[in-house]
């Protein structure tokens, strides 16, 4: 423990706050709320025999803290999600799911709002519903929508531009507004209801149908009123797949949690209106600094963060550690929301154990799978080290791949797998500023290699094994930009493709070429032989997988920048089209051919487009071929 933590532990208030831990470079670690600052904080650096060896390996690691006073503990709770949110700490369990998993985006201020599917919140108008644990679910509920609900299909610039009601109208599977003079208030009244069926409100939907298709047909709107018969029809075969049939009053969700020593397990099982809907599970490697008092808590309040909320959420656990229930439900509970019931399994009557018990085998069936998916990935990583002769197991590994055409719109993609497994929050892009005109791979990857070495070695954060795509070219290319950094230990290796050769077969006298493949190579630092992969190997498909991906990474980007280079230069030649028009046009539309399809009239629509600017417009693209 050095001076300035010693001196900082001595003043600590005994209040309740949160505090976050930070290495030599500043990183923050791990960030922790405690009701008394000072005797939490304090024990961290107590020679205690009951630290794990994760918490021993933290406290090596610690050069800093700093602590954030708070008046209660529900202030100190939602202070910590936002910080373990906003730092992403190594040593705390993170919920992705604002990364991971999609959400409907449906913005009730539009005159005719659309069902979107976005992978982030904005702090904007809309309404969001989700995150969604797959996107396989969310196609299943969007499906389910689809049969129950005619919503618009169709997207704005169709819409605006439409002369006649097309074949999801037939179908009754739209109304029909972009033409039919249909209400703004009841379109946006059906939207409602479709999300109240996502998130498995089936009865409070039928009665709501039921009372809107009474009232049409008192006004003798018949057709309207077929059409909730319809929508109330569809819930009901919706209704009748789903098999676990309990009280209708029954509605919440039940959390149950397997820890063992590397791995943490949690499965939520979701019932609405008594029907057992679905779940979600997660797993985590054990931190060894949270037990069981600290996990959950944790766990509800990023799970529960801009979710849905049940009146009532039991946990399969010991609750007696976890602190006050009370403020743990306050944390949760959106502003102006009813606060739900949390409480402990223990003495509920039936049917909350036999949903417990549902909950624990997904939660356990989640828990062996992920130990089996680890092992198998330790077991890949020491094959991997075994083959290549690595000083230590590559358990992060890094792989640089360049992109290029024609030497434009150069990137370099590095992506990052962590014990065989991508992270994709590690990913980096590069555009390549050395290489103008021609494409060099050589000085590309030492520029590359050079800027992520300098970052690495200021941040702390090099892998243990850097792979570039390519031969021993590109591998020397490498090693140069490694020699600017003496004393620095990382290990380089360079994979290479496969490569057809020929082969000589003799047969009576007559000597003919029969191609074959080689294998993948890799070549290594001082060896003048690559290592042959063979396939199928541990070696072979964790490299080949990392350089897949590397090069997916890196097309994805370039293809992005090299079409946004080509969209923007049709335009810049257009005279009284700067890059304000372009932009605007560009998000009006979407794409160049969008914008090349589109009438006169269409183009005057967007801000700063006049009749001049749009024929110059339809004259550029056309002869350009659009």
């Amino acid at each position: 423990m050095n001076h300035s933590v010693r001196t900082k532990l001595a003043s600590l208030p005994r209040s309740p706050g949160v505090y976050f831990m930070k290495s030599s470079k500043g990183q923050v670690l791990y960030v922790g709320k405690a009701k008394d600052l000072k005797s939490r904080v304090s024990s961290y650096f107590t020679d205690s025999k009951d630290h794990s060896p994760k918490t021993r390996s933290l406290v090596r690691e610690i050069q800093d803290f700093e602590v954030m006073l708070v008046k209660t503990e529900v202030d100190a709770l939602l202070l910590e999600r936002t910080l373990i949110k906003h730092h992403q700490p190594p040593f705390n369990i993170l919920l992705r799911d604002d990364k991971e998993y999609p959400y409907i985006r449906i913005d009730f201020s539009a005159d005719w709002p659309r069902l979107e599917i976005v992978r982030r919140r904005q702090d904007d108008r809309a309404e969001y519903f989700g995150p969604f644990s797959a996107a396989g679910s969310l196609r299943t509920s969007m499906e389910a929508i689809k049969r129950v609900f005619p919503l618009i299909r169709c997207n704005q610039w169709e819409f605006e531009h439409a002369k006649r009601v097309c074949n999801y109208y037939h179908m009754k599977m739209c109304l029909g507004p972009c033409v039919l003079p249909i209400e703004k208030e009841t379109y946006k009244s059906m939207l409602r209801d479709a999300m109240a069926l996502v998130q498995g409100k089936n009865d409070e939907v039928v009665n709501t149908l039921q009372s809107k298709m009474q009232i049409a047909s008192e006004r003798e709107q018949y057709e309207l009123a077929a059409s909730y018969r319809d929508q109330i029809k569809a819930i009901d075969i919706l209704s009748e797949k789903q098999t676990v049939v309990l009280d209708p009053d029954i509605e919440g969700d039940v959390v149950s949690l397997i820890e063992s020593a590397e791995m943490i397990a949690i499965h939520v099982a979701m019932i609405r209106n008594g029907r057992l809907i679905g779940g979600d599970s997660y797993t985590f490697p054990v931190s060894g600094l949270e037990n069981t008092a600290e996990t959950l808590p944790h766990f509800l309040l990023q799970y529960y963060d801009q979710r849905y909320l049940p009146p009532r959420v039991i946990i399969d656990a010991d609750l007696k550690n976890m602190g006050d229930m009370a403020d743990i439900a306050a944390a949760i509970t959106p502003e102006g929301s009813k606060q739900p019931e949390l409480r402990a399994l223990k003495n509920l009557r039936s049917p909350w154990p036999d949903l417990a018990s549902i909950a624990t085998k997904n939660a356990q069936y989640a828990h062996d799978e992920a130990v089996r998916n680890l092992d198998r990935r330790r077991s890949s990583l020491e094959a991997l080290q075994s083959t290549l002769g690595l000083d230590k197991i590559p358990r992060r590994m890094e792989c640089i791949d360049i992109s290029n055409l024609q030497g434009t719109a150069i990137v370099a993609s590095d992506v990052c797998f962590i014990d065989g497994h991508p992270e994709k929050s590690l990913y980096r892009i590069y555009n390549v500023e050395s290489v103008q005109g021609a494409p060099d791979d050589f000085a590309s990857i030492r520029e590359i290699v050079k800027r992520r070495l300098e970052r690495g070695v200021r941040d702390g954060d090099l892998p243990d094994l850097l792979v570039i795509d390519g031969g021993r070219g590109q591998l020397e290319s490498a090693l140069n930009s490694l020699a600017e950094f003496p004393g620095l230990s990382l290990q380089i290796v360079s994979l290479a493709k496969s490569r057809l050769e020929n082969q000589r077969t003799k047969r009576a006298s007559i000597s003919t070429a029969a191609p074959r493949h080689s294998f993948e190579r890799v070549f290594r630092p001082g060896h003048d032989t690559p290592i042959p992969l063979v396939p199928g190997s541990p070696a072979f498909r964790l490299l080949t997988q990392l350089r897949d991906e590397a090069h997916r990474f890196a097309i994805t980007k370039h293809r992005r920048k090299r079409g946004s280079l080509a969209q923007k230069s049709l335009l810049e030649d257009v005279e009284g089209v700067g890059p304000k028009i372009r932009e605007a046009l560009l998000k009006h539309f979407g794409s160049i051919e969008a914008i090349a399809s589109a009438s006169s009239e269409a183009l005057m629509l967007v801000k700063g487009v006049n009749e001049d600017i749009a024929a110059k417009i339809k004259d550029r693209l056309k002869t350009a071929g659009l």
